[in-house]
């Protein structure tokens, strides 16, 4: 989405599937797979469905609150009522984080355009940003009769999907999905999955050609399924998990489900803190494991640890959850206690993900163990610093209710230097902590700045991560990774446009996002 907020978040899940038995009901599927995607987003989720036997070929239900919130999971009636009101052979689901400050139940996913042709009604679900949203939509207001309610990207994919169709049908038919999204990847410029299902029972799911989101598949002889994290599908009981590639396009069509190149790929961007940070550390992603990953960045960070640390007088505390792996790693490198000092509420979202003050969700979100922290040296392992917000709150909570003697901070990403364009809310340089710190981005931070932060901070010392460990510790080529957000190498021409923007607007004291200066 291109409303974004001043926390750190990810751009959804989606997901979706047909059952070749047509008598059986795919929502039970559906809410199973969000239900594991809603490390994606938890503040709204919803799904499509088609059945044939119905006048409303597709039905959409969705809503504000977590997945089990919206199917009534609490009461089992009223789930079974859910269930079967929208039940179907096919769907698609997604859950969402907020794009906005005021949370709308309009703004959830999927949206549907309903038409009276079948092949021109379908329902969509999109997980990234089109980076070039402004030309996009500057070309569809100039045309006469257009006019925009959400102002966001998946409108305007909507808009475009539905002229691509009409452009490409002929006779009143319906054109071959191949060649829809064929024609729309010349327009487009950033990271888009989608998941769209239609009228006239088509289940379509699109990778796009440089793969900055994860996306994957399992066809077997009852079903076809497909969602943004491997978990998902594993959870759903099916093994034979594949990986929709890069320009891929998924398209079931009656029994037949078929994977075809729509766009060839001029290089592979996936995102880097898909698998810091982002993705469930159960999730393997065009087959590297999330947990193997965040291990070896421990292991690294271990190589570059300045301090002559000891398990007297030290402890490593990771911050729950997804900094664990790091955390746990790290301190069996140094032979050190990895202990449970900040204790996550479970019944408290994700900061990065709800639409909410982070700064006041710190101690709402972690209990700190005086009994764990008291008088020790803290190794405080976390997989990153945007703002800065959060570990200096931190710190100083565990300085102060935790009684620590010291503590030092260990993260797992290199510095965040510049905005992302591809659907991760960073989009401006005067709200990113670490760029104040350097002369040039793209190089490693020296001695010096780590010393500076920490102090900003108010941690006794501060080490990061370097950028030639994370291509390492995925076990990916450095060319395959999308890092601009750390060396300022954008992938796409929208994302060096926008960023010279951004930089101009540093430059000048203005902090509006580059979408909204073009």
């Amino acid at each position: 989405m291109v409303r974004i907020l001043d926390e750190i978040k990810e751009e959804c899940g989606i997901a979706g599937g047909v059952l070749k038995d047509r008598t059986k009901n795919i929502v039970p599927y559906l809410y199973k797979m969000i239900l594991n995607l809603q490390n994606r987003g938890q503040l709204a989720c919803g799904i499509s469905t088609y059945n044939k036997e119905r006048d409303f070929l597709i039905l959409t239900y969705k809503e504000l609150g977590s997945v089990n919130e919206i199917f009534r999971i609490q009461n089992p009636k009223k789930t079974e009522a859910i269930f079967n009101e929208y039940k179907g052979s096919k769907g698609i689901a997604h859950t969402r984080y907020a794009t906005s400050g005021v949370a709308r139940k309009e703004d959830a996913h999927p949206f549907e355009r309903v038409h009276g042709r079948k092949y021109k009604w379908f329902s969509l679900c999109f997980n990234g940003n089109i980076a070039n949203y402004s030309e996009l939509k500057n070309n569809l207001l100039d045309k006469k009769n257009y006019h925009m309610i959400f102002n966001n990207d998946t409108e305007i994919l909507m808009h475009n999907i539905s002229r691509t169709i009409n452009v490409l049908s002929k006779n009143g038919e319906s054109p071959d999905p191949v060649e829809i999204f064929s024609t729309l990847a010349k327009k487009l410029d950033g990271a888009y999955n989608l998941g769209i299902i239609t009228a006239e029972g088509k289940l379509i799911a699109v990778r796009d050609p440089l793969g900055f989101r994860p996306l994957c598949y399992s066809i077997d002889k009852d079903k076809t399924l497909f969602a943004s994290e491997s978990v998902a599908l594993r959870q759903s009981g099916v093994n034979n998990i594949k990986y929709l590639k890069p320009g891929e396009i998924l398209v079931n069509i009656g029994k037949e489900t078929r994977i075809k190149r729509y766009s060839p790929s001029s290089r592979i961007a996936h995102c880097m803190f898909e698998w810091v940070y982002f993705a469930n550390v159960s999730s393997v992603l065009d087959n590297s494991s999330v947990y193997m990953a965040r291990t070896n960045l421990g292991k690294e960070m271990a190589k570059r640890e300045p301090l002559d640390v000891n398990k007297k007088e030290y402890v490593v505390i990771p911050v729950p959850d997804s900094s664990k792996p790091f955390g746990d790693s790290y301190a069996y490198e140094k032979g050190l206690p990895s202990r449970e000092g900040l204790v996550r509420n479970r019944y408290v979202g994700r900061t990065f993900i709800e639409g909410h003050n982070r700064k006041n969700k710190v101690e709402e979100k972690f209990t700190v163990l005086k009994e764990i922290t008291k008088g020790k040296k803290i190794l405080l392992m976390d997989d990153s610093i945007v703002r800065g917000n959060t570990s200096k709150k931190l710190v100083k909570y565990i300085k102060t209710k935790g009684e620590a003697k010291e503590v030092h901070l260990r993260i797992s990403c290199p510095p965040i230097l510049a905005p992302c364009f591809y659907g991760i809310d960073m989009s401006t340089i005067s709200e990113l902590f670490a760029p104040r710190f350097f002369k040039k981005v793209g190089r490693n931070v020296s001695k010096e700045a780590m010393q500076e932060m920490a102090k900003e901070l108010g941690a006794d010392t501060l080490v990061y991560q370097k950028i030639e460990s994370i291509p390492k510790a995925i076990g990916k080529n450095r060319d395959e990774l999308c890092m601009a957000c750390l060396n300022g190498n954008y992938p796409t021409k929208w994302g060096e446009n926008l960023y010279t923007i951004a930089k101009d607007n540093h430059k000048k004291g203005i902090k509006q996002r580059a979408y909204e200066c073009c």
